[in-house]
């Protein structure tokens, strides 16, 4: 058989042995991926008519998306999008993709507010602006300031802002965490800053740390080197009654939650909230 009259069916059966080959992740779904992007239909394409005869050009562009997938690129810089909270977001290599376990935020925020009320809040580390954007959309009298220390990763943000119809009530602001702002009276603070500690990036998989922007990553040497700061601007900005919300790794949040209530009384309702694998996820606190 030559390979003009290869079909879906042989393509994918070849494709899923050359990923597994590689031992990227899911290589089956990865090879699903990449074909139905490189042919420009969806995944349901591809089993409705699996003898479908490929030609040579539509082989040409499944091949390099094939090869770059074969390397450990992640799935989602490969498509230039990646699902948040049922939404649709823009990514690039210039920004964090976002994760499942970070939607935990926006579900404590829609516990902690009514969705009709006006809210100034900021996303510190806003990344491809996941956060503030999905939040946006749940709150319609909501305001943003999206915070990151990269301007590369802010335009990927507003370009999201603009995908999702909030673009006119975000405002996309460089700088270190909230030291550039001055005095504001923020109802919250949400924040999935870099976590990760230098010891632990030796232990992520190449897909992450050899793909993913190191400075969304790692925090410093111990990894938690950024919450303090961030809670010293936090008690600044907040207005009375506001909360902070903080994306901590899973042996982290406990202690987070400690220098909280040690570092000042007005600091109330102290929680560790756990994600969907029931792992320490989120640490939330009220300025009172």
């Amino acid at each position: 058989m030559s390979m003009t009259q290869l079909t879906l069916r042989d393509i994918l059966i070849k494709s899923t042995g050359y990923l597994s080959q590689k031992r990227v992740d899911s290589p089956r779904l990865s090879a699903e991926l990449v074909i139905a992007h490189a042919l420009g239909v969806d995944r349901l394409a591809l089993f409705l008519d699996p003898d479908k005869p490929l030609g040579e050009n539509e082989l040409a562009r499944i091949r390099p998306f094939l090869i770059r997938r074969g390397t450990g690129e992640p799935m989602a810089y490969i498509l230039g999008h990646k699902e948040f909270y049922g939404l649709d977001f823009l990514v690039s290599k210039d920004v964090l993709i976002p994760r499942p376990d970070t939607e935990l935020g926006v579900d404590l925020v829609l516990k902690s507010f009514p969705k009709e009320r006006k809210l100034l809040f900021a996303d510190v580390g806003s990344g491809s602006g996941a956060l503030a954007v999905t939040l946006l959309t749940k709150f319609p009298n909501g305001q943003a300031i999206a915070t990151d220390i990269s301007l590369r990763t802010l335009g990927i943000s507003k370009l999201n802002a603009q995908r999702h119809g909030v673009s006119e009530r975000i405002l996309t602001v460089q700088g270190d965490l909230l030291k550039h702002l001055g005095s504001l009276c923020l109802d919250f603070i949400i924040a999935n800053l870099p976590y990760i500690s230098e010891d632990e990036a030796r232990t992520l998989s190449p897909e992450v740390i050899c793909y993913e922007p190191r400075q969304a990553l790692i925090g410093g040497p111990k990894g938690d080197e950024l919450f303090a700061p961030l809670l010293s601007d936090a008690m600044r900005v907040l207005k009375r009654g506001g909360c902070i919300l903080l994306e901590t790794g899973s042996t982290q949040a406990a202690a987070v939650h400690d220098h909280i209530q040690r570092i000042s009384a007005n600091w109330k309702r102290v929680r560790v909230h756990k994600d969907l694998s029931g792992l320490d996820r989120f640490v939330s606190a009220w300025w009172e």
